[in-house]
């Protein structure tokens, strides 16, 4: 017999797009706080740094993979009924892709064939703007064609999280 947390909300007259949309907004708002909380400390630390041209790409390239991960982790909530285990997959998940990303390895020290494998997940075009950003000398249309690039695949991976999200649902109402 399968368990199901969300009863009342599976026989509700409520569209899962709906419910869906209002859990995904919530949990923006949600992020959006810790965000500028995030910002608020890095505001004492780095103070002038943080508004330079440099630190506002910093800070939205910040914000959009906050929004991309959190679209992330409502799919992966959506997918897997049991706490514990969604628990263990985003540890899983999380520090793979920070391993292979090159979050705690430099990219440069990192395989050409681990790179090319750590394209499909977003923290990598995250970390290719940080690390593009720190080696930029200076700002101009050019060089922001990367980070332009890059802040498009986040978005990109946004939207095709919130899809899969409403895929999910969907295919949970059925059963």
């Amino acid at each position: 017999k399968k368990e199901y947390p969300n009863k009342r909300t599976i026989i509700s007259s409520m569209n899962y797009k709906k419910y869906n949309r209002i859990i995904l907004l919530s949990s923006l708002i949600y992020a959006l706080a810790i965000y500028l909380l995030y910002i608020l400390v890095a505001l004492i630390i780095f103070k002038e740094e943080l508004f330079t041209m440099k630190g506002l790409i910093y800070m939205l390239n910040l914000l959009v993979f906050d929004f991309t991960s959190l679209a992330l982790a409502l799919l992966i909530a959506n997918i897997i009924n049991n706490k514990n285990a969604i628990s263990g997959i985003v540890n899983v998940i999380s520090l793979g892709s920070a391993f292979l990303c090159g979050a705690f390895i430099p990219t440069k020290w990192l395989p050409s064939s681990v790179l090319t494998f750590a394209h499909i997940f977003p923290s990598y075009w995250y970390i290719n703007t940080n690390d593009y950003l720190q080696n930029l000398e200076s700002i101009n249309i050019n060089s922001l064609k990367v980070v332009g690039l890059n802040t498009l695949m986040l978005f990109i991976y946004f939207i095709v999280f919130i899809v899969l999200t409403n895929i999910v649902t969907k295919q949970k109402r059925k059963i």
